[in-house]
């Protein structure tokens, strides 16, 4: 038996290097501006393990052959690898390869050659759309191809539970641009339709105020967006960087169809009153689309499955709208024709859509293209049963509009003057209390140091200071003191107070308070007994005691650093309340370092082979907290310090704000990445390069706190 194994494990690589050749396209005319997916092979990777360095270094990867030239892969959140190799014949060529829906999360190509990486395209529409390898709502490619040149290639798919389409057109660049402006033509007209429709059934709902007219126009309102998603316009005009919204706009507005038109139907036969069981009926299937939005919602799995589920929903609901007429009809309830012939129309393209989606129909092109025909021929016929229910109903409600007409021009003229008096109320109250908080900022403005002072205490430095709102919850401290032995002292402090707004400037006033008195108290000689003083008067000035003894906590204090910078000695005293601070220095000085009992962290950066970021952590107890001041005792610890080094204080407003292209939080991490990043630059070039990494970050969102971040050079 081992004597055979023996003899077929040569046979058994060949054929496995066999089945893992690269299939070729030759660029024919025969093979330019159609699908030909069926000359590629495909990889299902579930697990999403398997990344490019794995395709080009293995073997033994098990490619399986596309039978299909536009291949359809069921709903799915797996990555697919497809691979194909392309000849060119011989003439140069401009190629654009389009290939999967608008609608796939990732759609990558990578040109390969003798196992190495050539050039990368990224695409889908979980990529911000300005990013895509041609901006275009479609998952495109620009190839150039020389005379008889052969290029192999790796095509990465990924989606979050939907079907993906896979087809493999090699476009004339001149052909594509030509079909693709007569798509935009048929697309332009089709919508043109839907929202003509939608605008002029909304007069008629606002005129006869008839919830069948509303709930009409939100079906043909999502229906278009439906459209508009799965072509991709959704994410290339409103979502081209809310990446989350764009994934899930196809689940919202397919669902949003088939409610509102569930709902639409309903309404307009009245089966409520003709037919309890139907009516109960399509509200269970309301609920199950209800919780199918939730489900699109949640992102992994749970999104995933939707898809499956709201197609089936949507086949069951639509396709009983037409067992329930013909019910109707049975029982002697007279129905509107064109309502009838409208939904015969739209059952028929949605079926097609579905089996499509579901993978019954094969070519996903032609699914895709009964839904649209279909819904704009149902969409006409239906607008012609709802003109004649408008006729209709105008009639009857023509004289009732009439007396409440009357009645509701002296409403709304006794409205109007009751609006303008509130409204000069509010203006006149709005106005004096912005002036005072516009005052109270000049006096917060007024206790600040000034530009002047900075630069004599800390001549090299920055502070960068924006406040949330007009007042703000930080503020920085900054003095210079002189001790009886003649050692002279910069003091400097970055502070955050509990809040912001006019709140944390009240607290601000406080904190300044008790600091500039520190400076002035004998006893007081380090920065440790500076802390413990402010602890002690913050207790006091906001009675914290009495009020714990009354049960009523009270959480208001402050976070801080307080550094005094000894230019005789060359020496950092620091203390720190809750908050750390960061050093930048040589790594030649961390042997000096490690020999400081206090211990602290390092931040090396490959980019900066000669400097390091230590971080230094004070007490972890803040300012104002606890049931006793006395019980903390801040201290104070002594670090060395060497010409050019930085050090840098600063608030949690920086680092806790909320950004970037997934919405989150810029953190502490990233933070202290990017000040090793800058430190070579000026004091003045690092504020700028800070004020615009913010900037960047924040976007469009809001300032979620007050941001202070100050940098000290020795």
């Amino acid at each position: 038996m081992i004597k055979q194994i023996k003899y077929l494990t040569p046979l058994l690589l060949i054929l496995l290097l066999t089945h893992n050749s690269w299939t070729q396209i030759l660029l024919t005319e025969d093979v330019l501006n159609k699908t030909v997916a069926d000359q590629a092979q495909k990889l299902e990777n579930a697990d999403y393990s398997i990344h490019i360095d794995e395709l080009l270094r293995k073997n033994d990867l098990q490619f399986k052959d596309i039978n299909k030239p536009l291949d359809i892969i069921d709903f799915t959140s797996s990555r697919w690898i497809i691979k194909f190799e392309v000849k060119n014949t011989d003439v140069d060529r401009k190629i654009i390869l389009e290939t999967a829906r608008p609608i796939t999360d990732r759609v990558d190509l990578t040109e390969v050659r003798d196992g190495q990486i050539v050039k990368e395209w990224l695409n889908g529409d979980l990529l911000p759309f300005d990013e895509k390898a041609v901006q275009h709502r479609k998952s495109l490619f620009q190839i150039q191809f020389k005379a008889n040149e052969t290029k192999s290639f790796f095509l990465i798919l990924e989606s979050d539970g939907e079907l993906i389409h896979l087809p493999l057109i090699f476009w004339e660049h001149d052909k594509f641009y030509t079909t693709d402006t007569q798509r935009s033509l048929f697309h332009g007209i089709y919508f043109g339709v839907l929202a003509v429709v939608v605008f002029i059934f909304f007069f008629f709902y606002l005129i006869l105020k008839e919830i069948s007219f509303l709930y009409y126009i939100i079906y043909v309102a999502f229906q278009f967006f439906l459209q508009f998603s799965l072509e991709g316009f959704t994410h290339q005009f409103f979502f081209p960087t809310s990446l989350y919204w764009s994934s899930v706009s196809v689940l919202l507005s397919a669902a949003g169809t088939v409610i509102f038109v569930i709902l639409y139907a309903v309404q307009f036969l009245k089966i409520k009153e003709r037919s309890l069981p139907w009516f109960k009926y399509f509200n269970i299937v309301l609920v199950g689309l209800g919780v199918v939005v939730v489900m699109s919602l949640i992102p992994g799995t749970t999104h995933a499955i939707s898809y499956p589920i709201v197609n089936v929903l949507s086949l069951v609901g639509t396709v009983s709208i037409i067992i329930a007429i013909a019910s109707l009809r049975k029982r002697g309830f007279e129905v509107n024709k064109a309502f009838s012939l409208g939904f015969l129309i739209l059952i028929l393209g949605a079926v097609v859509f579905i089996l499509g989606n579901l993978g019954i129909i094969g070519d996903a092109r032609v699914s895709e293209m009964s839904l649209k025909i279909s819904s704009g021929l149902e969409v006409l016929a239906l607008s012609l049963s709802m003109a004649q229910r408008y006729k209709e109903m105008q009639e009857e409600k023509e004289n009732i509009q009439k007396e409440a007409l009357e009645t509701l021009e002296i409403q709304v003229e006794e409205r109007t003057k009751e609006v303008q008096e509130k409204k000069a109320e509010l203006e006149v109250q709005n106005k004096s209390i912005l002036d005072s908080i516009k005052y109270a900022q000049r006096i917060q403005s007024a206790i600040l140091p000034t530009e002047k002072h900075i630069k004599r205490v800390i001549p090299d430095s920055f502070i960068l200071y924006k406040p949330r709102d007009i007042v703000s919850g930080d503020f920085y401290f900054v003095e210079s003191v002189t001790t009886k032995s003649g050692d002279q002292f910069s003091l400097f402090a970055a502070v955050d107070c509990t809040g912001h707004g006019v709140p944390g400037a009240f607290m601000s006033f406080i904190g300044n308070n008790y600091l500039n008195q520190s400076t002035k108290i004998d006893e007081i000689n380090t920065t440790g007994e500076a802390l413990d003083f402010l602890n002690a008067g913050v207790f006091k000035s906001l009675k914290i005691k009495e009020y714990q003894e009354l049960g009523i906590s009270i959480r208001d204090g402050m976070d801080l650093t307080l550094c005094g910078l000894n230019h005789t000695q060359k020496k950092l005293y620091f203390s720190g309340a809750k908050n750390v601070i960061q050093i930048l220095t040589k790594k030649e000085n961390l042997a000096i370092w490690k020999e400081q009992r206090h211990p602290f962290k390092t931040l090396a950066s490959p980019e900066d082979e000669d400097h390091v970021l230590i971080e230094v952590q004070g007490n972890r107890e803040a300012i104002g907290y606890g049931d006793d001041f006395s019980k903390v005792t801040f201290k104070t610890i002594s670090l060395p310090i060497f010409d050019g080094d930085i050090i840098y204080s600063y608030s949690d407003g920086f680092p806790d704000q909320f950004g970037g292209p997934k919405d989150k939080k810029y953190g502490s991490k990233r933070f202290k990445k990017f000040l090793l990043k800058i430190h070579h630059l000026s004091m003045e070039e690092q504020k700028e390069m800070l004020q615009q990494e913010f900037e960047s970050w924040k976007g469009n969102a809001e300032n979620l706190d007050d941001v202070l971040v100050m940098g000290v050079k020795v």
